[in-house]
C-alpha cells in the first residue's frame, strides 16, 4: 500500500502467482464405514477424470454429493473429506476421499415450529419421513420442496440435530406462515364481451386445515359466469383429493356465431397417487347446455342444435411431474394424459383425448427456458356428432 502524495488517497497493488498449472491424478475413496462397500460411491466420483485440470470446486461439489449419497444410505452425521497428495514433479494431484465411520441414525422426533394457523397434521403429511425411519437425506429435501410447494410459508427450514442416542435425529421444521387468502375486484372493457366487472375470493388454507375454496363472478355485457370450487387435499386422512365444482354461465355469441347460450353444471373429482411422480383423477361432470335465440340467418348445423342438451361425462387425467418445484419449476418436465367418454346418461355421445407437456431447463441463473405442447382430439359415436358446446374453440390461453 502507497500513500498518494497529496495524502488523501491509498495505492493498493495485489501481487499474485499463478504457480504451475496441475492435474488430477489418482482418484479413490478410503471408507472407514463397517459393512459398507465403497463401490456404491464410485459413480459419484466419476465426474472427477484423471488428466483433467485440477478444480477445487469440483472437489467440493464431490464431498456434498458423496454426503448426500452416504445420508440416502442412511448415513446421517457423516464426515467427508478430501485428502490431497500434490506431486511437484509429476504436476499432478491425488486425491482420497475419507469417510469417517460413524451408525446409521433413525429418525427419534419431529418438531414443528413456527405454524400459528396451520395444523400440524397439515406439514406433517407432506413430511417423506415418519419417526422411527431410517434418515434419508433425499427424502429429508424433497419433504422440505413438497411443504414450499404448499404456498403456505413466506419460508421452511429443515435442520437436523442428534437425537438422546448416537444412532438417532431429531428433525426441527421450522416455517413463518404468509397469508393465503386472496380478493380480487376488477373492471374493465373487453373487444370480446364488452363492459365488465370482475370478483374472485378465494382461501387456499381453509380454517388452516389446507382445504381450498373459491367463489368467482364475471358480469359482463355479452358474458356472466358464476364458479364456486372447493377441494380437501387429504380426504378420509389420505392422499386422496377431493373436490367439487358447480358453475353457471351465459353467453351472448350472436355476433361470432348467431346464438345465445347458457351453461349449467358441475362435477365431482378424486385425485389419488398412482406413484411418487405418477397421480391419477378420476372426475364426474353433469352440465345442462341450452343453445337460444337463434338467428333466423344461421347455418342449418346451428339451427338443428337449437334447445337444451343433458351432458354426463366420466373422464381421467394422469399425470407426471418430476419438476424440482410446482410453484416455481426450474427443471424437470410435467406430462399429462386426460380422456373423457360421455353416453351413459343425457344426449351426448362422443370420446375425447388430450395430451400434452411441459419442459423446463435451466439456461442460467435465474433464466429459465420453458417449452409446452398440447394436442386433442374428440369423436362423436354411434349416430352422434360434437355438438357445438363440446368442440374445442381457439382463444383464451390456447
Amino acid at each position: 500500500a502507497e500513500l498518494s502524495e497529496d495524502k488523501d488517497h491509498f495505492y493498493v497493488t495485489f501481487t499474485i502467482k499463478e504457480g504451475e498449472r496441475y492435474n488430477f491424478g489418482t482418484v479413490g475413496i478410503d471408507s472407514r464405514l463397517r459393512n459398507f462397500d465403497p463401490s456404491q460411491l464410485n459413480e459419484v466420483i466419476a465426474e472427477i477424470k484423471t488428466g483433467d485440470h485440477y478444480n477445487a470446486d469440483l472437489v467440493q461439489s464431490t464431498v456434498d454429493k458423496l454426503t448426500d449419497k452416504l445420508g440416502d444410505l442412511q448415513y446421517a452425521f457423516v464426515n467427508v473429506k478430501p485428502d490431497i497428495k500434490r506431486n511437484r514433479e509429476a504436476k499432478t494431484v491425488d486425491v482420497t476421499f475419507s469417510i469417517d465411520e460413524t451408525p446409521r441414525v433413525f429418525v427419534e422426533r419431529i418438531n414443528i415450529n413456527g405454524n400459528q394457523r396451520t395444523l400440524d397434521k397439515v406439514i406433517r403429511r407432506e413430511m417423506l419421513l415418519s419417526e422411527g425411519d431410517p434418515f434419508n437425506k433425499s427424502k429429508l429435501a424433497r419433504s422440505e420442496q413438497q411443504i414450499k410447494d404448499l404456498d403456505y410459508f413466506e419460508n421452511v427450514t429443515l435442520e437436523t440435530a442428534p437425537g438422546s442416542a448416537p444412532d438417532k435425529t431429531v428433525l426441527d421444521v421450522g416455517v413463518q406462515e404468509k397469508s393465503t387468502g386472496e380478493l380480487s375486484l376488477g373492471a374493465g372493457f373487453s373487444t370480446a364481451d364488452g363492459p365488465l366487472a370482475d370478483v374472485r375470493i378465494r382461501e387456499r388454507n381453509l380454517l388452516g386445515k389446507g382445504q381450498d375454496l373459491m367463489l368467482a363472478t364475471t358480469i359482463a355485457g355479452k358474458r356472466s359466469e358464476f364458479n364456486v370450487a372447493f377441494t380437501e387435499p387429504y380426504f378420509l386422512n389420505r392422499d386422496l383429493s377431493a373436490g367439487v365444482d358447480a358453475f353457471h354461465i351465459t353467453r351472448d355469441l350472436q355476433d361470432e356465431s348467431s346464438f345465445d347460450q347458457k351453461r349449467t353444471g358441475g362435477g365431482f373429482r378424486l385425485g389419488y397417487p398412482l406413484s411418487e411422480r405418477w397421480r391419477q383423477t378420476l372426475r364426474v361432470r353433469a352440465e345442462r347446455n341450452n343453445i337460444y335465440n337463434v338467428d333466423t340467418d344461421a347455418s342449418r348445423f346451428i339451427r338443428d342444435q337449437e334447445g337444451e342438451r343433458d351432458t354426463l361425462a366420466f373422464s381421467q387425467r394422469t399425470t407426471y411431474d418430476n419438476r424440482d418445484s410446482e410453484i416455481f419449476p426450474t427443471e424437470g418436465f410435467l406430462f399429462w394424459f386426460t380422456t373423457e367418454v360421455t353416453g351413459l346418461g343425457g344426449d351426448s355421445k362422443y370420446v375425447a383425448g388430450t395430451t400434452g407437456g411441459s419442459w423446463y431447463y435451466p439456461i442460467m441463473d435465474q433464466v429459465i427456458f420453458n417449452l409446452l405442447g398440447e394436442v386433442g382430439a374428440i369423436e362423436g359415436y354411434g349416430d352422434e356428432i360434437v355438438t357445438i358446446n363440446e368442440r374445442y374453440y381457439l382463444g383464451g390461453t390456447n
